[in-house]
């Protein structure tokens, strides 16, 4: 276990955050695909989604 100075568990937190992205990446792709939502508003969410993140949207 990789225990931070604050006591929490950093490596397994990371861990399920890169699996809750992959499943929304995931999921967001099967939307577009299937035609529930548009390139445009894939585009809209990241750029939402980076706004409240501080980090560069990715392009759909």
């Amino acid at each position: 276990m990789d225990v931070n100075a604050q006591g929490e568990d950093t490596k397994s937190e990371r861990a399920e955050i890169h699996f809750l992205a992959a499943l929304v990446d995931e999921l967001m792709r099967k939307m577009m695909a299937a035609g529930i939502m548009s390139q445009a508003d894939l585009n809209d969410i990241e750029n939402a989604v980076a706004a409240r993140t501080g980090s560069n949207p990715r392009a759909w």
